[in-house]
């Protein structure tokens, strides 16, 4: 059995908050993650910008992706890039001016599906040559009522607000759906009225992932829940605050990236940085009076049957600060 899973993100800049948005992370990274004795190691770190980032300060992590095979498509800001693995050798590299703060990439068959979330849309790419073939924008709205067909929006560091934030593609039914972190839901993308409220619009929580396992959808929050859909009714059936379980300790970073393995649900946090977005940081004052500040990445793994944590890996504090997405080792 392989006992490894990968995890993307990134580092801060020393300077990052000061710079602002679209400035926080000067290096993406992919790191491995041995699940037997939780030995970390570094696979690949991107510490310089290109022609597809802003010129100075481009804002540089590996955000949610996605493995085919030997194959891993890796997410920047601005770019999809398609990896051979374990040599990790760049074999392509798909970018377009409509890309921006890129939250992930999804294989369907011949095509990516890629969450522009700065544009609030969800790019649908041809698989062998990068081409775009469509285009939805997350609310059902005209794709250019916001944006302008003639900026490159590669070249700025942030669009904020965004209307609707999609950060997650995955199928119910053979159709794509994405989370909204806006609208704390996640919507059928051919039909934005077919819905799973997930947390509430009136909630400043977040959504991230949304991993379809044995009948269910499993979306994290960024508080620290897991978050259980059922997948016929579209309905929440449960929801398992991490933090009210023996093992959480005090407070971690914003929660994002679940992964399955069995029946154990690998869950990634990040370090809590600085954010002047203050309303989403009303549960991490709750939490801090019940423990210690934990100031590492870290990895719980619950044993989503028992309800119980059954292993917390932490992330040596130089090796990572933000934590995207969990997945499993490539097979080789």
């Amino acid at each position: 059995m392989n006992h490894h899973l990968l995890i993307t993100g990134g580092v801060l800049r020393e300077n990052g908050f000061e710079l602002g948005e679209g400035k926080y992370y000067g290096c993406a990274k992919l790191l491995r993650l041995n699940t037997n004795n939780g030995a970390i190691e570094e696979l690949l770190a991107v510490n310089e910008g290109n022609q597809n980032f802003p010129d100075i300060h481009p804002n540089l992590e590996f955000t949610i992706g996605d493995i085919e095979g030997d194959h891993l498509w890796l997410t920047t800001d601005t770019e999809v890039r398609l990896y051979h693995y374990p040599m990790l050798e760049l074999l392509k590299t798909y970018s377009h001016p409509c890309f921006h703060n890129i939250h992930s990439v999804a294989v369907r068959g011949d095509e990516l599906y890629v969450t522009s979330t700065g544009l609030d849309m969800v790019v649908v790419l041809n698989k062998a040559d990068g081409s775009i073939i469509r285009r939805i924008e997350a609310e059902g709205k005209p794709l250019w009522r916001r944006f302008s067909q003639e900026t490159d929006y590669r070249k700025l560091h942030s669009t904020r607000p965004h209307d609707s934030h999609p950060n997650f593609v995955f199928w119910l039914d053979n159709e794509p759906w994405v989370t909204r972190c806006t609208q704390e839901d996640a919507v059928m993308l051919s039909d934005v009225t077919q819905h799973i409220d997930v947390s509430g619009a009136k909630k400043p929580i977040s959504i991230h992932d949304g991993i379809v396992h044995q009948d269910q959808v499993f979306f994290t929050t960024v508080d620290g829940a897991v978050v259980i859909a059922d997948a016929k009714t579209k309905q929440v059936v449960e929801t398992i605050q991490l933090s009210g379980l023996r093992g959480y300790g005090g407070l971690r970073g914003w929660c994002r990236g679940l992964r399955f393995v069995g029946d154990t649900c690998f869950v990634g946090f990040s370090r809590l940085r600085k954010t002047k977005r203050l309303e989403k940081l009303a549960w991490a004052r709750k939490l801090l009076m019940k423990g210690d500040m934990i100031e590492e990445c870290s990895v719980l793994a619950l044993d989503i049957q028992q309800v119980k944590i059954t292993a917390d890996f932490r992330i040596p504090a130089d090796q990572l600060d933000a934590v995207y997405t969990i997945l499993p080792e490539p097979s080789v």
